[in-house]
């Protein structure tokens, strides 16, 4: 499979358990979590934009920040789970 499919499917796999983890609804969030997520998730989507539009120059780079930043949503939810428990 290519780089850019796995690392956009990682991405996908990233946002779908976010997803998951704001629908249950046993828990409350703060507009500052809501805002933070809301930006990272952003920003992957104009990352993976930038690499499938070839307007990035380092794709491979750009998909490792993008995964990052993804990541980063994924632990401050499950972070923020686990304070709150």
């Amino acid at each position: 499979m290519k780089y850019e499919i796995e690392q956009a499917l990682r991405v996908k796999s990233l946002a779908i358990d976010v997803m998951e983890e704001l629908m249950k609804e046993d828990r409350k969030y703060e507009v500052q979590e809501l805002k933070q997520l809301s930006e990272l998730f952003s920003r992957c989507i104009c990352d993976l934009v930038n690499v499938y539009s070839n307007i990035s120059e380092d794709h491979e780079m750009t998909l490792k920040g993008t995964v990052i930043k993804a990541k980063i949503g994924y632990n401050l939810m499950k972070a923020e789970t686990v304070e709150k428990e």
